[in-house]
């Protein structure tokens, strides 16, 4: 073992030790719970007056596991529910956590009590005015309006935020001790608050009983309809369609669905009940998907109950093609199921293996044309925050797929059942002590598995890869991943200037990679499962470079890998764990240039044509300016402008600008119609000798060759900061940011066009950026997260990684 992977893994060790001695103390939780007292006079509705209150001034923190103190307010359930000092997101703890998701683990408040949540409304009875003193949620936004930040102020420099913010989790017993500690911290925290209708609505609400009047959902008759036929489609006797359905499950249980062929707004989830079709639905409430569910298992489509907030939003389309798309794919071949797998941990290791009489075609295909939607869900994913997984990935990279055609895994039956054994991922076992044996095995079976794919590749491909064997079939076989420190985001097409890397992915990567990062992984887990979870992607990521390097011709793959990697640590992982096999093969793809990563990505672009997108006019400007189809006046004016931010490094003159950016702002440029407003997406892409290695990232980055990547629209779910520049300004706004030399003077722009947390104008322009994704994407908008948003005085400072 290297130097540098052994001091990695005595660094986890010390961690582990250190941890043992912290004690561990939890608030209060209320013995008994009784009903507030309830007014006669119902002053205001929760569903019409409060949850829109809520929906735009709370659940941009208080959405998903990383919501503070797990309060989720996207939900009457989540509200009810209350709040917990214990932490969903913890890398530091040995021991694996009890899962908390709502509306699995437990149903009702009872039940919640009893896993360690305290009310944030009124539970000890009284009067009317007991129930504005007992409500935590009172006391909390009455801090808040009483010691207000100052408009346009800084936010104190002792008030922390972000996912590095200690929990801070009073119950209302000790609610006069926090606010005595910390009077500035009301809610909503360190940002411009409620106004004072709304924060006296919320008052006489909580006052008069805190009554939730939302009335129980039914499907419509088109809706009843559609459930209907696909719970039939999912719950079939025979062993091939059992098997399929399990397939289909583990798939799309982190999706959002919807029937493409109505408009109802509904989204559903693919759940696993206890009960039948037509029957309420009863949860089994396992901790994975592919886990032992205990008892017979139904497949049933349940309605997404919350707000939709962007960051866990992955929606998928049911519908009439869609049904016959599966159909298609898993029931019109000749194969034959004479045993279900079991649900052991060898399978669910082991993916690939576990679903193997399923034909490795329809699987793959079946991936491949939703490809956007499943390197979403290990890229952006449901868990709200990446950091287990991002700092293993560069900061902008693009995706290709290897074609079904070309995939040996996929056209020949003795190839993959002499890699399968190999394929097993890592068991994300609790505790230190398996952690290196566990990865150490893995290490040694990837090897095995790249020596045999590539003796098998060379001859099959004795001649090398050609563009044929990339897959064009659809506008999901082009992607860009952006990377924006504990979290990530992914755009169909190639967006932004050429990247550092590429990955090329086949049917095993894909689905390991899928496993790896969404099935198997136990958000709740200790840092061992953490850290194998992390390691065993180092090696995926690699899997991937090197595939794409095969396309490359075989004089430069060498030193191009050797790019990617610099640093002695990284060249001694790199010579020992990503080793190129088949390192001098050829290649059949005629280059022209001594650039053959950028031919490459313009051979593949032609290739798919209108599949392609749209050009990429802000960052791919040839010959300056280049402006969309069909732009208006106001558009080429701002395109002609934003153009001259993108794709270059910041050690350029007129780019230092790019040094004190934040990793990802949202640009508002506005006409006289807030309808006919523009927004853009300004993206640090940050660049590193290498991302080989789990800690000391400061120490690998290479901040002058930074670039900054323009997109159109909004992209990602947790805005750093953002702009909003008048359009007769636009020229003026670019030009300030090029002449931005100093932090000084990039925080003189900021003064002049950014919202601060503090700006009074800082929610109407949130509220536009929502409603413009609703407007513009309706299927995929959501709430956007507001818990990564910069102080003023954090805008150009690393993230410590």
């Amino acid at each position: 073992m290297s130097d540098p992977i052994k001091s990695m893994f005595r660094t986890t060790a010390l961690l582990f030790l250190s941890l043992l001695l912290a004690g561990c103390m939890r608030s209060g939780v209320s013995e008994k719970e009784v009903e507030p007292s309830v007014s006669k006079t119902q002053t205001y509705s929760y569903t019409s007056d409060i949850k829109p209150i809520l929906d735009q001034k709370c659940i941009a923190c208080h959405a998903c596991y990383d919501a503070p103190c797990q309060l989720k307010l996207s939900s009457s359930e989540g509200l009810l529910r209350g709040a917990t000092d214990k932490t969903v997101y913890d890398g530091t703890r040995i021991r694996n956590a009890d899962p908390t998701r709502l509306f699995v683990d437990a149903q009702g408040q009872a039940e919640w009590r009893k896993k360690g949540f305290f009310p944030v409304l009124n539970d000890q009875g009284g009067s009317l005015d007991d129930n504005l003193a007992n409500s935590l949620l009172y006391r909390m936004i009455e801090l808040g309006q009483t010691h207000p930040l100052p408009a346009n102020s800084p936010v104190p420099a002792d008030i922390q935020l972000g996912l590095s913010r200690e929990n801070q989790c009073a119950a209302v017993a000790d609610f006069d001790d926090y606010a005595s500690e910390k009077p500035q911290q009301g809610m909503p925290l360190a940002i411009a608050g409620l106004s004072d209708t709304e924060y006296q609505t919320l008052k006489q609400w909580i006052f008069e009983g805190s009554v939730i009047d939302e009335k129980p959902w039914t499907a419509t008759a088109d809706e009843a309809q559609h459930i209907g036929q696909w719970e039939e489609f999912l719950n079939q006797t025979p062993l091939r369609n059992q098997l399929v359905a399990r397939y289909l499950y583990e798939h799309l249980y982190p999706a959002h669905l919807y029937f493409d062929e109505l408009d109802t707004g509904n989204f559903f989830e693919l759940v696993r009940s206890s009960t039948p079709p037509g029957q309420a639905i009863k949860i089994i409430a396992t901790l994975r998907p592919n886990d032992a569910p205990g008892e017979p298992v139904y497949y049933r489509l349940r309605r997404v109950a919350s707000t939709l907030v962007h960051k866990t939003h992955l929606p998928y389309p049911l519908g009439t093609a869609k049904m016959a798309r599966f159909q298609e794919l898993f029931f019109t071949g000749d194969w034959n199921v004479s045993q279900l797998p079991d649900y052991s941990r060898d399978i669910q290791v082991n993916p690939v293996a576990a679903f193997n009489d399923i034909p490795a075609g329809a699987r793959y295909q079946f991936m491949l044309d939703t490809a956007h939607y499943f390197v979403a869900t290990f890229i952006r994913g449901p868990v709200c925050a990446g950091q287990i997984a991002t700092n293993v990935i560069e900061d902008q990279f693009f995706v290709m797929f290897q074609d079904p055609a070309a995939d040996l895994a996929v056209t020949d039956p003795d190839y993959l059942a002499e890699i399968l054994p190999h394929l097993v991922l890592v068991p994300q076992e609790e505790g230190l002590i398996l952690l290196y044996p566990d990865w150490k095995s893995r290490v040694e079976a990837m090897d095995v598995y790249n020596e045999i794919r590539g003796k098998a590749y060379k001859r099959a491909e004795p001649e090398g890869r050609s563009l044929d064997d990339i897959w064009y079939g659809n506008d999901n076989a082009a992607l860009t991943v952006f990377r924006n420190f504990d979290n990530a985001m992914v755009s169909k097409g190639f967006v932004g200037a050429d990247p550092k890397t590429l990955w090329v992915m086949d049917y095993p990567m894909l689905e390991r990679t899928y496993y790896l990062l969404v099935v198997n992984f136990n958000v709740f887990g200790s840092v061992s499962t953490q850290a194998e979870t992390r390691l065993y992607f180092d090696l995926m990521r690699a899997n991937g470079e090197n595939n794409f390097l095969h396309f490359m011709p075989a004089d430069v793959r060498t030193a191009m890998r050797d790019s990617w990697y610099i640093g002695s640590d990284a060249e001694t992982k790199m010579s020992k764990t990503y080793a190129i096999v088949n390192e001098n093969m050829p290649v059949r793809i005629p280059y022209q240039t001594a650039n053959p990563k950028a031919e490459f990505i313009s051979m593949v672009t032609s290739r798919l044509g209108a599949l392609a997108g749209p050009p990429d006019i802000l960052n791919r400007c040839a010959r300056k300016p280049c402006y969309s189809e069909g732009a208006t006046a106001d558009q080429r004016r701002i395109e002609a402008s934003l153009q001259t931010l993108s794709s270059q490094p910041a050690a350029r003159t007129g780019m230092q600008f790019i040094d004190f950016m934040p990793d990802e702002v949202f640009l508002r440029v506005s006409t006289p119609n807030p309808d006919k407003d523009f927004a853009y997406t300004l993206i640090r892409n940050k660049d590193h000798t290498n991302v080989a290695f789990m800690f000391e990232e400061s120490e690998r980055r290479n901040r002058a060759k930074d670039t900054l990547t323009v997109y159109p629209g909004l992209l990602g779910s947790y805005p750093n900061f953002m702009f909003h520049v008048p359009v007769q300004k636009i020229e003026a706004f670019t030009a300030a940011l090029h002449a931005a030399q100093s932090q000084e003077q990039f925080l003189a722009v900021v003064d002049e066009y950014g919202l601060a947390r503090s700006n009074p104008a800082i929610w109407e322009n949130f509220q536009w950026f929502v409603d413009y994704t609703r407007r513009t994407e309706p299927l995929a908008a959501g709430v956007y997260d507001l818990s990564r948003y910069k102080k003023i005085a954090d805008l150009s400072s690393d993230e410590k990684r």
